[in-house]
């Protein structure tokens, strides 16, 4: 490794799950708070809006507290392996609590939240985590041993982790604008196909005829038959079976 970079365990770099005495100590009960239930993180959505609310003493007792600039990651299955992780910003009063299946990381300083959000983002820190999980199933979590060892290679100069951030920040930009503009060419594309089908069906050519399905299918049943039936071997009688339709050309 190069003499600027170093490594250390996530444990050294980070404090892991601050106490709630922070928000007592900042906030009067009737205060408001984010509240950021695990549907409102994002999958590998960086920077997250916490449009929630809630007094501190409605959150306080039973909730995962947070502040600006702490990372939340969901430990619990599948939320852990769907990659739930952002960044904590623009908290009401500079504060936040959320679901209980929330680990929380706040930098101690030497390494900045954007650079730890895109290590805890990897893929292979979620394969790796997910080796490791324990619990019920359904209710498997990450424990926390696990997260504490975890080692971090960064640089030791502060600017050159902006750096790489913006580099990846740039990068996630073009994939997720590629992405809008793939699924916003399919919804052109079923548009297209929707209106043809349409205009076809609306506007019947030169020698069509018109007859109700009831003319040209044999309705076999009037009700599903028992599953057991159901096969892909064309064994049976189907349910619909075309008795007319006829090439007219």
């Amino acid at each position: 490794m190069k003499n600027n970079w170093q490594t250390k365990k996530l444990g050294e770099v980070c404090e892991i799950k601050p106490p709630k005495k922070e928000a007592r100590d900042r906030l009067n009960d009737d205060d408001l708070v984010s509240f950021v239930p695990m549907e409102d993180l994002g999958i590998l959505t960086k920077d997250f809006v916490a449009i929630k609310e809630r007094s501190l003493k409605e959150v306080s007792e039973s909730y995962t507290y947070f502040s600006d600039n702490d990372v939340l990651l969901a430990k619990i299955t599948p939320c852990f392996e769907n990659g739930k992780i952002g960044i904590a910003r623009n908290l009401k009063n500079g504060i936040g609590f959320g679901s209980s299946e929330y680990i929380v990381f706040r930098s101690r300083g030497e390494v900045i939240p954007d650079y730890l959000y895109y290590y805890l983002a990897r893929d292979q820190f979620r394969q790796d985590g997910k080796k490791v999980m324990t619990g019920a199933v359904g209710h498997k979590r990450v424990p926390k041993d696990f997260i504490e060892s975890q080692e971090i290679p960064y640089p030791k100069s502060i600017p050159e982790q902006q750096r790489i951030v913006a580099i990846l920040d740039e990068a996630f930009a073009a994939i997720a604008t590629a992405k809008e503009n793939a699924e916003k060419n399919l919804q052109n594309a079923r548009e297209l196909f929707e209106s043809y089908l349409q205009s076809v069906f609306a506007n019947p050519g030169d020698g069509w005829e018109e007859k109700k399905l009831g003319e040209l299918c044999e309705l076999i049943m009037g009700q599903s038959p028992d599953g057991n039936t159901y096969n892909t071997d064309g064994i049976g009688i189907p349910l619909i079976t075309m008795s007319s339709l006829h090439d007219s050309g």
